[in-house]
């Protein structure tokens, strides 16, 4: 890829970065505050110019790995020279700081408690660990839908596989074209039986962009709770990675149990990162599986796996929550809304495409799934690729065509989009 004249003042700006953290007099104290921490976010062209992206291309698939603003690339590259110049001062001196900074920030991001919050590597790894480290007795049941996601599946078989205990799964709904909230908390909660330990749900589904009322299903669950012991409470799970730098919702307000997420989609944090959030009224239903490397109390740092990692990716998250909330999570979740929106306005409004993502905003995030009449999604994908869109499938048994816009698009690349997808009638 030709470099631009910004990819050329950016890593000049990294290499002075590299150059005075790698000074023997300087190595081994703690990295200077980050150099983007006051800059501009005042309109979304200030946004976008702290994304690499390549220009050439309308980039409407970051939900599978999303691009680094400035702020986190600096932050990885200063962490990365550290330490390659002295890895054991390095680690010794700053990764107490950092990661309680990881942890800082994003409990300030999600308005918890840091001791509550676990680091990992991604949402199946998060997944994993909760329903692995799930108290549950052979008589007992986990309650699934259809829709749910691989890993959540997995888990949960994994889990009946060594525990006894059995998987019911439900559909969450029967069409898609007339979903309602209403509809799935009803069937979810009709689904419980006197049995039901565990309860999962996936915040959006990627595989049709519909959004799942967590905080109603929440809302219901507590109620049944009143009538239950501790042992036999049912709990809530959810995977809320296609949520997370979407919705400006805090975790207490959406009333989960537990709550995991990778970071590196709409969050912009590093490849191989995440979080566990538990509740602290019932963190003691699930215990480590992974010895932690934490030396620090609370529940979150027992369940954050231990072991090398690439240290400077985990603390880089740090940054990633502070450009969100330099940015303003209420700004962010209106101009997504705002994008997507539009994009399905205009995908609704054209006779050879059907449109699977909900219109409302109550049902709906950041992921418009559609198809084109006579166009298998690969092929919508490949004709969007020679314009310059670049776009995404969905990876399951029924797929579709997939846009999600992010904060570094435009209204008036959303109109180049559907101008291109009319086109293709």
């Amino acid at each position: 890829m030709a470099w631009s004249r910004r990819n050329f003042l950016l890593t000049a700006g990294l290499g002075t970065a590299a150059g005075t953290l790698v000074n023997p007099q300087t190595a081994t104290s703690k990295p200077a505050e980050n150099e983007f921490e006051h800059q501009s976010l005042n309109n979304w062209r200030d946004v976008r110019s702290h994304f690499n992206l390549d220009p050439k291309y309308i980039h409407m698939a970051g939900l599978l790995l999303a691009s680094h603003p400035a702020p986190v690339q600096t932050a990885i590259h200063k962490h990365r020279e550290g330490l390659d110049h002295n890895p054991t001062h390095y680690l010794y001196d700053h990764r107490q700081d950092l990661v309680a900074e990881v942890r800082d920030n994003a409990a300030d991001y999600l308005g918890v408690q840091a001791s509550d919050i676990a680091l990992t590597d991604s949402t199946t790894m998060g997944t994993a660990l909760v329903i692995n480290g799930l108290s549950i007795r052979p008589d007992q049941e986990m309650l699934t839908t259809t829709f749910d996601y691989y890993s959540t599946h997995t888990s949960l078989n994994y889990k009946a596989s060594r525990t006894g205990a059995t998987v019911k799964e439900i559909p969450l709904y029967q069409d898609i074209q007339t979903v309602s909230q209403d509809e799935m908390v009803e069937t979810l909660i009709k689904g419980i039986s006197p049995k039901t330990r565990l309860v999962t749900a996936t915040w959006v589904h990627s595989s049709t962009g519909l959004k799942v009322p967590i905080a109603k299903i929440a809302d219901q669950l507590q109620q049944l709770n009143q009538h239950r012991s501790e042992a036999d409470r049912v709990l809530f799970f959810v995977d809320g990675v296609h949520g997370l730098g979407v919705e400006a919702d805090a975790l207490p307000a959406l009333g989960c149990d537990f709550f995991v997420a990778g970071t590196h989609k709409w969050m912009f944090a590093p490849r191989g990162s995440g979080f566990i959030w538990g509740k602290p009224e019932t963190q003691d239903a699930v215990t480590p599986t992974i010895p932690t490397f934490s030396g620090r109390a609370g529940w979150g740092a027992w369940m954050t796996p231990g072991g090398f990692k690439s240290f400077e990716h985990q603390w880089a998250m740090a940054q990633a929550f502070a450009f969100h909330q330099q940015i303003g999570k209420e700004r962010v979740t209106q101009r997504l809304h705002s994008l997507s929106r539009q994009l399905k306005k205009g995908l609704s409004k054209m006779q050879h495409i059907k449109l699977y993502t909900p219109i409302d905003e109550d049902l709906s995030a950041a992921i418009i799934c559609f198809d084109v009449e006579g166009l298998s999604p690969k092929a919508v994908v490949a004709k969007l690729k020679a314009k310059n869109i670049i776009a995404s499938t969905t990876p399951y048994d029924v797929s579709y065509a997939r846009l999600t816009p992010g904060i570094y698009n435009t209204p008036d690349e959303i109109d180049r989009v559907l101008n291109h997808i009319r086109d293709l009638a």
